[in-house]
């Protein structure tokens, strides 16, 4: 039985809600830049925002910095009996449903991406209390910024906005997004309607309302069901949207000079970027960033629980289980561990074929150093391990943070091969393109392409892990 057809509603470009397709037109941008000299006259295009006296200081060339990218809606825009101005007090300001940073770490040729939820409950810092999303809806950008180094401590060095009315133009130059379904899905509110399954390619306008869906619904078993998730399913299929699309510029010829130019001046006419912005960064950035597999951008999200403030349901941070996520975008782990200082030796504990050289070579593809592959001395591990030695605890961590299910972690007395080993199991099923996140957050998982699960407290002791509807692709398909 096919599923019901919804009525499908058309409106303007200019009446869409925005979403973050800011992540592909800034690092699209930034790894296709070296070496284009006309970027010097595009950039002359661009509007800007004077945040000089909120930013933070500028990173020195090579160092990581925050970009701050926001999707932004006008709701003055809007038509009067569109959904999108429910909850509106100033109809005439800017409203961000999208809030993201991007750390970007030329030096280490890494970039990791941050979500935060819109219904997050925050300080504002122009006082008083309220979802993060009202920021800029009442301060402008100065406030937002100033919002997230308040409640977060994360620095921003860069701003850029992106005006969703160009997000369409963006993913048609890219010829559409391939996205998989495995059921048919739906958002009345957003526009949504998708009835075909399988890897469904996205034009511009069907992309928008897919990542704008808050609302998210797909047909199983004869009848529809809704996400529980609402805001945190959409913040992970805007997440996974952002990597295929980053891979279909790229497979489209993204640094082919006339599929750029367009793409580039779709870009343009859509982005905002702060006063401090220089073209000479955005060449710099592209330089050091020009090799970035779009595969391996780190992809995070806050552990929160729900509440309510006054009737209307709100998000709180966990704040304990967040400090590793948030150190990671403070700077404040820099200096601590990277793949590239863990030596790693993969023994095989199943007997599997190749399991040991396979998980090496993933490891390896991490960025992880090499200790070599070989045996254990038995083959009935059920479950992976990782063994270390004292001390070398925070390495093993890193290591078992990339291998799918997780494994246990086992202190040894030495001496090891290498400063870690890990010892593959019949469970092992492979090594994940990003990390869990470290600490209480970390959860299992059996498919090395699942994303980053969202934990979200229901209130009290009750918690519980949900990644929301993400469609994802089975093995063996690849969109």
């Amino acid at each position: 039985m096919s599923p019901p057809r919804p009525p499908r509603r058309h409106r303007a470009p200019r009446q869409r809600l925005l979403l973050t397709f800011s992540s592909l037109a800034v690092v699209a941008l930034l790894a296709t830049a070296g070496g284009l000299t006309y970027v010097y006259s595009k950039y002359s295009r661009l509007p800007r925002v004077e945040l000089a006296s909120v930013l933070a200081e500028t990173a020195q060339s090579g160092e990581p910095r925050n970009f701050l990218l926001v999707g932004v809606d006008s709701a003055a825009e809007l038509d009067a009996d569109d959904p999108a101005r429910a909850g509106r007090d100033d109809l005439a300001g800017l409203r961000s449903d999208t809030m993201m940073v991007l750390r970007l770490d030329p030096g280490a040729d890494q970039a990791a991406l941050l979500s935060f939820p819109r219904d997050l409950w925050v300080r504002l810092a122009g006082g008083g209390s309220q979802r993060m999303n009202t920021a800029i809806q009442t301060g402008g950008p100065g406030e937002l910024i100033d919002t997230i180094e308040s409640n977060f401590g994360i620095p921003i060095h860069h701003y850029v906005q992106v005006d969703f009315a160009g997000f369409q133009d963006l993913v048609d130059v890219v010829d559409g997004v391939d996205v998989y379904f495995d059921a048919p899905a739906r958002d009345t509110r957003s526009g949504l309607e998708i009835n075909e399954t399988g890897c469904v390619t996205l034009d511009g306008e069907a992309a928008l309302e897919y990542v704008r869906a808050r609302h998210y619904e797909r047909y199983e078993d004869g009848r529809w069901r809704t996400d529980p998730s609402a805001d945190l399913g959409r913040i992970n299929r805007q997440q996974d949207f952002i990597v295929s699309a980053l891979e279909r510029a790229i497979e489209q010829g993204v640094r082919n000079p006339v599929t750029l130019d367009r793409l580039v001046d779709a870009g343009l006419d859509t982005v905002t970027v702060d006063d401090l912005l220089k073209a000479d960064d955005i060449v710099a950035l592209g330089q050091a960033l020009r090799s970035f597999d779009p595969g391996a951008l780190e992809l995070n999200t806050l552990p929160v629980r729900a509440g309510v403030v006054g009737g209307a349901s709100i998000l709180y941070l966990q704040e304990d289980e967040a400090q590793s996520i948030l150190d990671r975008f403070r700077g404040t782990d820099e200096a601590a561990l990277r793949p590239v200082d863990v030596r790693v030796q993969v023994l095989n504990g199943s007997g599997t074929a190749g399991q040991a050289v396979q998980t090496l070579d993933a490891l390896t593809a991490a960025g992880f150093s090499t200790g070599g592959a070989g045996e254990a001395d038995r083959f009935d591990f059920t479950e992976s391990v990782v063994r270390y030695v004292e001390g070398g605890q925070d390495k093993a961590e890193l290591v078992a943070r990339y291998l799918a299910p997780a494994p246990q972690l086992e202190l040894v007395p030495g001496p090891l091969d290498a400063e870690v080993v890990v010892v593959t199991g019949a469970l092992h099923t492979g090594v994940l393109p990003t990390p869990r996140p470290a600490g209480p957050t970390t959860t299992q998982t059996t498919d090395p392409s699942a994303t980053t699960p969202t934990t979200l407290s229901l209130g009290g002791d009750t918690t519980t892990t949900t990644t929301g509807f993400v469609p994802t692709e089975p093995p063996g398909v690849d969109c």
